[in-house]
């Protein structure tokens, strides 16, 4: 809530409590739980036995501490559907009245500590919290409309090519509205799609003026809805569905992103058609997102590990625009009129997006509803790309402290840059080399020295606009022990550069690289964002399947030169959170 609306916030939380305790709950309410709850059931049983071992673990775990019983997907299954059907709506009511009551209550207020802001005491907020049971009440209404999620439906279009990976088992289609199309069905999972639709562009095509409400698109306009539902009906409508769809605009390329079930895969197609061509700007939404927002950042801004991501950011940005940490001002530079019109200008036209599937289906199943829903997509046929913004890092050595907060603690990351032959070799080659030196970071700083509780050594790559890396260390320690902690590290730095790892380090990291392929590569998530990248890329999706053969490859030539190529002293930016002084 608004730091200044405590009361009124409290006020409005107590007085729906009253109303339940007063009329209760409604039958739709009730009804549309059960349907939740039995879809959710139903699904548990059909993936019953690809369930992920750290899920039955956990299960076990509570059997042992609590005495949960353990029935079975089946047998669970079976309980919910006798009982919650036998479950009234006097009886959900009569157990709300037992619950919302004056006594056993306890209730607990945090806000900043800043001039002007005035903080209710226990008196006032007790007066609220009495007031409340006075209010003059009415019974909750719950709207459902019967209107249908996409009516009437789209004419289509048709598959105009097909293309088959026969080896990975991939298929192309592309459709008269020139839209592209590449599934993968898998067997990992009984009743799980996956998919994601990209298209370059993205807030790179927005003018510096209009770049927040261009980045801000999806987000305010999500908590508006879709089509003619509220963000609340549309919660509504999709009762009992397994299906959802999201839109997002990143910096050079926009799209959708989400999955469904098989038996609601229409749904998850018509929400495809209808983010994609009736957005839903409401006002009223945005103005308490924005509210929200605002008050969220001004707190966030007063935090000390604010100002740290704050100045790495305007350090590796050199203080671009488009490179600002969200704060409370630039809320007030959102625009629900121009982010509207930017996201219709980014989804104005299908014909350059491609789409991903991955998941549990057939090609058979897939067909009318691409052609029907995807093909009705609007196409204008434009020819556009990204733009380069034109954000690059800064050159030499930078190094910059940053005095917040009087927790004895600091917070320390260097970040090397430069440009990347982006290829697999290469980027096998710097993930296993900031592993190994991770590794390496762990046992001295942390182990030998104590020094700190942990260190993160990470690496990004990217392709587009650039080629270029980016290779970061993070650790927190104590003040008073940081600079030695540094010294220490770029020591081992190095060492890495100068001798490179050693046989264990090498097969260590080619285990535990093959390992973790083993286990992802049986996700359909991770399958549809290697498949995606690849496209993106223009780099032969058949290397997805090929990496575990980079892996045992690797050897100590190549990870001492990505140390040298990576960690290059002589280009970093250093920053470090100390207290104030006092």
């Amino acid at each position: 809530m608004k730091e200044d609306g405590i009361e009124e916030g409290l006020d409005a939380l107590f007085t729906e409590v009253e109303r339940v305790a007063r009329f209760g709950f409604t039958a739709t309410e009730l009804d549309r739980q059960r349907q939740n709850l039995l879809r959710a059931y139903e699904r548990l049983v059909i993936e019953d036995q690809n369930r992920q071992s750290d899920n039955r673990a956990d299960e076990y775990v509570r059997n042992f501490l609590t005495d949960e019983p353990l029935p079975g997907a089946e047998l669970e299954q079976a309980l919910n559907q006798r009982y919650l059907a036998a479950i009234t709506l006097q009886e959900i009511n009569a157990i709300a009245r037992t619950w919302f009551t004056d006594r056993n209550r306890f209730v607990v207020l945090t806000a900043p500590e800043k001039p002007g802001l005035a903080i209710p005491d226990e008196k006032q907020l007790a007066a609220v919290i009495k007031a409340a049971p006075g209010n003059d009440l009415k019974p909750y209404v719950d709207e459902v409309t019967s209107a249908a999620l996409l009516d009437p439906l789209p004419s289509g279009g048709t598959i105009v090519k097909t293309t088959t990976k026969g080896p990975i088992g991939i298929t192309e289609w592309e459709l008269s509205n020139g839209v592209k199309v590449v599934l993968k069905p898998t067997t990992f999972r009984e009743d799980e799609i996956v998919f994601r639709a990209t298209s370059p562009g993205g807030t790179s095509l927005a003018s510096d003026r209009d770049y927040i409400p261009a980045s801000t698109a999806t987000q305010v306009l999500s908590a508006g809805g879709l089509g003619h539902f509220s963000a609340i009906d549309l919660q509504k409508m999709l009762t009992g569905k397994v299906a959802n769809v999201s839109a997002f605009i990143g910096e050079t390329e926009e799209g959708l992103s989400g999955g469904g079930s098989r038996k609601d895969l229409e749904t998850m197609f018509q929400l495809i058609f209808l983010r994609f061509t009736q957005p839903r700007a409401d006002k009223d939404a945005f103005t308490v997102q924005a509210t929200r927002a605002r008050t969220a950042l001004a707190n966030q801004s007063a935090l000390p590990e604010f100002a740290f991501p704050e100045a790495l950011s305007i350090i590796l940005g050199q203080n671009h625009p488009r490179r600002r940490i969200p704060t409370a001002a630039t809320v007030d530079e959102w625009n629900l009129d121009k982010s509207l019109a930017f996201y219709k200008d980014r989804f104005a036209d299908a014909s350059d997006f491609t789409f991903f599937f991955v998941g549990s289906f057939d090609l058979a199943t897939m067909k009318p509803f691409v052609e029907r829903y995807l093909g009705s997509l609007p196409s204008i046929h434009r020819t556009e790309t990204w733009k380069d913004v034109g954000v690059r890092p800064p050159v030499g050595v930078i190094e910059k402290t940053v005095e917040k907060g009087i927790e004895p603690k600091s917070q320390t990351a260097i970040v090397f840059t430069g440009p990347f032959e982006y290829d697999p070799p290469h980027r096998t080659a710097i993930r296993a080399m900031t592993h190994i030196l991770e590794t390496r970071l762990l046992g001295i700083l942390r182990e030998e020295l104590g020094g700190t509780y942990s260190v993160n050594v990470s690496a990004n790559e990217q392709k587009i606009p650039r080629q270029e890396y980016q290779a970061a260390i993070q650790f927190g320690s104590d003040p008073e022990r940081t600079e030695a902690l540094v010294k220490r590290m770029f020591e081992e730095i190095e060492k890495l550069k100068a001798k490179g790892p050693t046989e264990k380090e090498i097969q260590d990291e080619k285990e535990a690289m093959l390992r973790e392929f083993e286990t992802s590569s049986k996700q359909n998530g991770f399958l549809l964002s290697q498949i995606a990248a690849k496209y993106q890329v223009g780099e032969d999706v058949a290397g997805i399947w090929e990496a575990p053969e980079l892996y045992k490859k690797l050897d100590s030539a190549s990870i001492q030169q990505a140390a040298k190529a990576y960690l290059n002293t002589n280009n970093y930016v250093k920053v470090t959170l100390m207290p104030e002084k006092r």
